[in-house]
C-alpha cells in the first residue's frame, strides 16, 4: 500500500486528511516539519502532503530542505494551504511540488487530485520538467468539470465548461512551449 505523509500543525486538518485517505493509503499524520524529518529516517513515503504555514519550519523551507537532500529529493510533494494568492502557489510549484491544494478542501476533490497525481507517478515514473507544470492545471480542469456536473443550473454548467476549455487551452500552449525548449 502506498504511504502518504500528512504534515500539518493543525490537528483538525490532520484528522480530516487521515479520515479521507486511510481507506486508500497508508497514512502518517505528522504535526511538524521537524517531526517529518525524524519520520523519514524510518519510513519512505510515496507522497508528502505539506502544509505551508507552520511554526518553526514552514512548508516551503521543508520542501527546500527535502529537495537538497539526495535521499529525499525525489519524494513528490503536494502543498496544502489556506493561502489563495497566485504568488504563494507559484512559490510552491517552483519548489518542485506536483500540486497546490487550497484549504478548506472538499474531501472528494482532495482524494481525486491525490489519486490523479499518484496515478501519473505510477504510470510514468517521476514527471519530467516539461510536464510537471501540467499537473495542477489538469487537476483544476477536473475540479471545474466536476463542479459543472454537480449542478442542474444550465448557466453554471456552461460557465464550468467555458472555464475548463480556457484552462485546457492555456495548458496546451504551455506544454507546447515546454516541448519546444
Amino acid at each position: 500500500m502506498q504511504k502518504i505523509f500528512i504534515v500539518d500543525d493543525n490537528n483538525a486538518s490532520l484528522t480530516a486528511c487521515k479520515k479521507i485517505l486511510k481507506p486508500h493509503y497508508e497514512v502518517y499524520p505528522i504535526p511538524s516539519a521537524e517531526k517529518m524529518f525524524e519520520m523519514l529516517e524510518h519510513v519512505m513515503p510515496n507522497l508528502i502532503l505539506l502544509d505551508v504555514d507552520m511554526p518553526d519550519m514552514n512548508g516551503y523551507e521543508a520542501a527546500g530542505r527535502l529537495k537538497k537532500n539526495e535521499t529525499y529529493s525525489e519524494i513528490p510533494i503536494i502543498f496544502l494551504s489556506g493561502r489563495i494568492d497566485p504568488t504563494s502557489e507559484m512559490v510552491g510549484l517552483n519548489l518542485g511540488a506536483l500540486d497546490y491544494i487550497h484549504k478548506p478542501f472538499v474531501s472528494e476533490l482532495l482524494l481525486r487530485r491525490i489519486k490523479t497525481n499518484m496515478s501519473i507517478l505510477d504510470t510514468q515514473g517521476k514527471p519530467t520538467d516539461a510536464f510537471k507544470g501540467a499537473i495542477a492545471p489538469l487537476n483544476d480542469i477536473i475540479g471545474i468539470l466536476d463542479a459543472g456536473m454537480n449542478t442542474d443550473d444550465p448557466v453554471k454548467m456552461k460557465d464550468s465548461i467555458a472555464k475548463a476549455a480556457n484552462t485546457a487551452r492555456q495548458l496546451l500552449t504551455e506544454i507546447k512551449k515546454n516541448l519546444e525548449n
